[in-house]
């Protein structure tokens, strides 16, 4: 699929110029994915946008989407021949990335967000969109995922005993290696009866886990005027994530990422382009 640099020429603020760049790579990925079988469905506030406004957040400044661990690994392998040179895409193999997940940058410009603002940034830095990994399970694993991060402090239940436990999963995590115990536990909590899918269990911004039959099997909905995937039930999953989510959030709520964006500035990263 044919990147168009050009899209962000007709946005009339700096904000609409990087949501139609992230559109842009959307299409890309979108390409990529319908091509290959890749599963992959619209997340947290790109599908809001996609229910609530028929596109974008007015003021949202990112894009996410998600997909099924097996897709997720076959993607990067694939795209890593497929992106347009346009496209970076980044992980912790093909950059200095501080994130468990993939990004996609666009080459000509610069996007810092509010927790890099006067940091030395070593990785790439061009406006972007998030792909995160969801495995699907037939046990939910919260309690692994708290014991292979070491966040026991996010559970009520397990809050008081943190102190104890999170230094014992850090030793066993230098002991056996996180890669290890990663896989260790998705095969301990999958089975031949999926019944979950749950956020990545190294993702941990999240905990949720959806019913298999809220996401499978995906449907086609609008986004900017073009077709992309989604949840069965994006009601019940945009429920699960935001409550009352057709409610418009007061003004001062409204906050986007970024501390600053450049979309025509390339950033100071050795594959980045000059517009």
């Amino acid at each position: 699929m044919v990147y168009d640099k050009r899209v962000r020429t007709k946005g009339e603020t700096t904000l609409r110029q990087a949501q139609l760049v992230m559109l842009e790579m959307m299409k890309v990925v979108d390409g990529i994915c319908r091509r290959h079988d890749i599963q992959y469905w619209l997340d947290a506030g790109t599908l809001l946008g996609a229910v609530r406004h028929k596109g974008f957040i007015p003021w949202d400044d990112d894009l996410d989407i998600i997909m099924p661990r097996e897709d997720f690994d076959r993607f990067i392998e694939i795209a890593s021949l497929e992106l347009p040179e346009d496209l970076f895409l980044q992980t912790r193999k093909t950059d200095k990335s501080i994130w468990k997940w993939i990004k996609i940058r666009d080459n000509y410009s610069t996007f810092i967000q509010k927790t890099e603002k006067d940091k030395k940034i070593e990785y790439h830095q061009g406006i972007f969109m998030d792909i995160f990994p969801y495995d699907i399970v037939e046990k939910k694993y919260n309690l692994s995922k708290m014991f292979l991060n070491r966040r026991f402090q996010v559970s009520d239940k397990t809050r008081k005993f943190a102190w104890i436990l999170n230094p014992l999963s850090t030793l066993m995590v230098k002991l056996i290696g996180f890669e290890r115990l990663k896989k260790y536990f998705i095969k301990k909590h999958s089975g031949n009866n999926p019944r979950y899918v749950a956020a990545g269990i190294e993702f941990t911004l999240a905990f949720h886990s959806f019913e298999y039959d809220l996401i499978f099997p995906l449907k086609e909905i609008n986004f900017e005027g073009y077709s992309f995937l989604a949840p069965s039930n994006p009601d019940k999953y945009l429920t699960t994530i935001f409550g009352d989510y057709m409610k418009l959030p007061e003004e001062q709520d409204r906050k986007a990422h970024a501390y600053k964006i450049l979309p025509f500035e390339k950033c100071n990263h050795e594959m980045s382009l000059q517009y």
